[in-house]
């Protein structure tokens, strides 16, 4: 299944050209920086091509599945350099105005950094450039090995990795690297359970088998753990190695470098920010999950694995419904942790362009509160919860205790947690929505800042020590 918008107007023809000879362009984008491709392809990189437009659905599907920012990172200017990539508006009215979200525009194409690469586009250079390739349908991508001006389309993949097969597959030059290559992939922001360790993955970029280095774990500036790793990885193939003398009790940000004798390009060995999270504690140990599908529902699965691993629940045999909400029911380990993961085989989740789908994991029982949700990703989303710690009410030395002040609040909250340590408070809306989540360090009396939301009921809920606490609150700014 290929999701794409035929260009409808005068003197186009609608079919899909299977790719295009001989385009050599200059072009400036939006933030005034002009680029030649011909400058990237001599010095040896792959180009890649997006043409694509503000308004069109399956484009905005295909961005958002973030598969052209992974490739970026991993092997852009930041990674290993051996690629560049352009986000091409090919649309005659383009401007920055639309390509920011404006009236007719799909959304924000630019916000927060969401495309890491170039995008070109107002002023006429958008449309320039698609006259160029010839583009008949949004989007297209267009790939121009080392040296060649000759961009061939190509399709679009559901992971990064089909997407890398087929870079290799159209320009196998490219990929003319040294014996030993080693490259640290992108850890994305993670919600880990207490005591879990940090991890990092190695990528073997070179042409023989990756048997040995050596990973730093740094904070600060300052090595915490020192591994010496050994084993194989064949070449275009990575490894999950694990830091195991450091475990994560609170949240904590590290880097990550990857060192190995005669490294071919050193380029991407060192991964920055790698920021963890504690899992959120579901409310009780009865939940239940409520799945709304999109338009194309026989994409999704999922799985949810227990703390060994192991796969408790999981999507029933056959295909789901388009546009159905469906619910399961799970009655959890009282002292476990999980981790919930649900894939879209076309790599553009289930939200928002196709269909308005969900998954949201809540308490089955009371008040509901939703302290898992998604829908907006990419192949895969992965979360991880805990169950809380079963304790009987005359144990519960946390929520006897607890004080929360003033109620209602004016954006200020006050926290008194008696004698309890470092604590997470978690605020959830009316919606069950997760929409704050403040981990407090500090002893005694803890403030949380509410004036960013809007005024409204929110339930509260307070986890330190193993105990667990909820209270109403009132916010009238």
């Amino acid at each position: 299944m290929m999701k794409r918008t035929l260009l409808m107007g005068a003197g186009v023809v609608l079919s899909v050209a299977v790719s295009a000879q001989n385009q050599s362009w200059t072009a400036t984008d939006i933030n005034g920086t002009t680029h030649s491709i011909a400058d990237y392809l001599a010095e040896g990189k792959t180009v890649l091509v997006d043409v694509s437009a503000h308004w069109c659905g399956p484009c905005w599907a295909w961005h958002g599945s973030k598969i052209m920012d992974k490739l970026y990172h991993e092997f852009g200017p930041d990674g290993t350099g051996d690629l560049m990539i352009f986000f091409v508006d090919g649309d005659a009215n383009s401007s920055m105005t639309l390509l920011q979200g404006g009236t007719g525009s799909q959304g924000d194409w630019t916000e927060g950094g969401t495309t890491p690469y170039p995008i070109i586009g107002p002023n006429g250079q958008g449309s320039t450039l698609r006259q160029i390739y010839g583009t008949q349908a949004y989007p297209t991508l267009y790939m121009h090995c080392p040296g060649s001006s000759a961009g061939v389309e190509i399709d679009r993949e559901a992971t990064w990795q089909e997407f890398l097969t087929s870079w290799r597959s159209a320009c196998p030059a490219a990929f003319n690297n040294g014996a030993i290559d080693a490259h640290l992939l992108s850890s994305n922001a993670a919600e880990v359970c207490p005591g879990e360790s940090p991890s990092t993955e190695v990528f073997n970029q070179g042409t023989g088998a990756l048997t040995a280095a050596t990973l730093l774990l740094k904070q600060n500036g300052n090595v915490v753990e020192t591994l010496n790793w050994t084993g194989s990885i064949a070449p275009f193939s990575s490894q999950e190695v694990t830091f195991e003398s450091t475990s994560l009790t609170t949240p904590q940000v590290y880097d990550m470098e990857v060192v190995v004798a005669n490294d071919a390009n050193p380029n991407g060995n060192i991964e920055e920010d790698v920021a963890y999270a504690i899992a959120p504690n579901a409310p009780s140990t009865l939940v239940t999950l409520e799945l709304r599908t999109d338009n194309y529902a026989t994409e999704t699965t999922w799985k949810l694995f227990n703390a060994s691993g192991a796969v408790v629940a999981q999507d029933p045999a056959g295909n789901y419904a388009n546009n159905q909400t469906y619910t399961y029911n799970w009655t959890l380990d009282p002292t476990s942790c999980y981790r919930f993961e649900i894939y879209d085989s076309y790599g553009d989740g289930i939200c928002c362009t196709y269909g308005q789908g969900y998954y949201r994991i809540r308490n089955t029982n009371g008040t509901p509160v939703n302290f898992v949700t998604g829908g907006e990703f990419g192949g895969l989303d992965r979360r991880s919860f805990q169950s809380a710690t079963s304790v009987g009410i005359s144990e519960n030395t946390l929520d006897e205790s607890m004080l929360v002040y003033p109620n209602p609040s004016t954006g200020l909250l006050m926290l008194d947690l008696g004698k309890a340590g470092v604590a997470t408070a978690e605020l959830f809306n009316g919606l069950g929505e997760r929409v704050l989540v403040n981990n407090l360090q500090a002893t005694g009396v803890r403030t949380m800042d509410l004036s960013g939301l809007a005024n409204g009921i929110y339930v509260l809920n307070v986890m330190a020590d193993g105990l667990q606490a909820t209270r109403t609150i009132t916010l009238n700014k």
